[in-house]
């Protein structure tokens, strides 16, 4: 019988292989990155007081729909495209990487999308502080940089790593047939890991717009946008990690068909 392109081995150069996987990591952020740029946008700038969260919302959105061409060339549009991307690509190419070694990618994939992930993310935490805060731009101090770092490793880890376990649990315990388990767990779990993950986000993005104020102001202030902050996170992760990860699922698969038809 006709093997499925998941069981066919793939002998296309390797090289030829990784471009194939780049282009699908490209391809899926670019369908992400306009929803996740605008919810990051207005996060950051609620946090700073530049502009209210649901306005800034509404005003990227009617900016995608109205001036698409002005809006793909902005800045935080083009952040997100890469940080996306960058992930996508580090996480496809391990994956390809060990499929032709005949070795697991679980873990090596998890440390490398991980590396990328956050460390691309933290450069984006950066730039868009810089942009959407308030006052003159400033350095971010290592203690910013460290919680928007923990918060992304939170997401990485509720991405790639958790989805499994809770869905054994859930296959093994609740009665869920595996296909609904690891869809569910897939969808569930990064959403919900915002709800431990944003006063670290708030946090870190008080501490460089504020940075005299007391720890009683920062609890107040982490207490006064927490559950709009959460909902837009859990918001824009959904996308993310779901979306994204339909479509670069798909390209990769049609690519790698494309590959060993070929060579």
């Amino acid at each position: 019988k006709d093997m499925s392109p998941n069981e066919a081995v793939d002998n296309s150069p390797l090289v030829l292989r990784v471009f194939v996987e780049s282009s699908a990591a490209t391809i899926s952020a670019l369908t992400v990155a306009p929803a996740i740029s605008i919810v990051d946008k207005a996060i950051v700038s609620n946090a700073s007081g530049l502009e209210p969260l649901v306005p800034c919302l509404i005003n990227g959105v009617k900016s995608l729909f109205t001036n698409p061409f002005y809006f793909v060339k902005q800045p935080s549009f083009l952040f997100i495209w890469g940080v996306y991307s960058g992930t996508y690509i580090v996480a496809n190419s391990i994956e390809a990487i060990c499929e032709r070694r005949n070795q697991s990618s679980f873990y090596p994939k998890f440390i490398g999308s991980s590396a990328a992930n956050v460390s691309l993310s933290v450069l984006k935490d950066k730039a868009f502080a810089r942009m959407f805060g308030t006052g003159a731009p400033k350095p971010m101090k290592l203690i910013s940089m460290g919680l928007f770092g923990t918060r992304d490793s939170m997401t990485i880890l509720a991405s790639f790593s958790l989805p499994g376990i809770i869905a054994a649990k859930m296959h093994a315990d609740a009665g869920f047939s595996k296909a609904s388990a690891d869809t569910l767990a897939q969808l569930i779990t990064p959403v919900s890991m915002q709800i431990f993950s944003t006063p670290l986000h708030l946090l870190g993005l008080d501490i460089y717009n504020r940075a005299s104020a007391s720890s009683t102001q920062r609890v107040t202030f982490i207490q006064s946008e927490y559950v709009k902050t959460a909902l837009a996170r859990m918001a824009r992760i959904f996308p993310a990690f779901g979306v994204g990860g339909v479509v670069n699922k798909s390209v990769r698969k049609y690519g790698k068909a494309f590959l060993i038809s070929n060579f």
